[in-house]
């Protein structure tokens, strides 16, 4: 038997996604690297993540795949910086929590959450800033 490989989302700098299961569909959420211009360097200043797509499937064999299009950007965040790192996103009583790093306006990593009652489309309005990242733990 061939194996099939199948390419669930596109090749445009989409990656590190959060894939879930919600009401019986697949939701994959990537995130998205345009391209900078800035020469890469070990602060990690050459990633431009703006924004996170969100794809969706009943079948990731052979169903058809479905870009529901941007779902969170940094436009959408009134103190972001830059740098949409990977994401997750959690259900609990029907609503939607989407977390995500992110580079404020004064470049300290923070970790942002924003809550919707569905889990795409432009869905998770006015984020959160919940904790500033520092050396890989959260001050509480």
């Amino acid at each position: 038997m061939k194996k099939e490989k199948r390419y669930l989302v596109p090749g445009d700098y989409m990656a590190d996604p959060a894939v879930h299961v919600f009401n019986d569909r697949l939701y994959i959420y990537p995130s998205h690297d345009w391209e900078s211009g800035i020469p890469e360097n070990d602060n990690g200043d050459h990633f431009n993540m703006k924004d996170y797509h969100v794809f969706s499937t009943d079948d990731p064999m052979k169903g058809e795949i479905v870009d529901h299009g941007l779902v969170l950007t940094t436009e959408d965040i009134p103190w972001a910086g830059r740098q949409l790192w990977d994401c997750d996103v959690a259900e609990k009583d029907g609503k939607y929590y989407m977390y995500f790093p992110l580079k404020d306006q004064n470049d300290i990593f923070r970790i942002g959450v924003a809550i919707s009652d569905r889990p795409k489309v432009r869905s998770f309005p006015n984020p959160t800033r919940c904790a500033e990242v520092t050396a890989w733990t959260l001050p509480f």
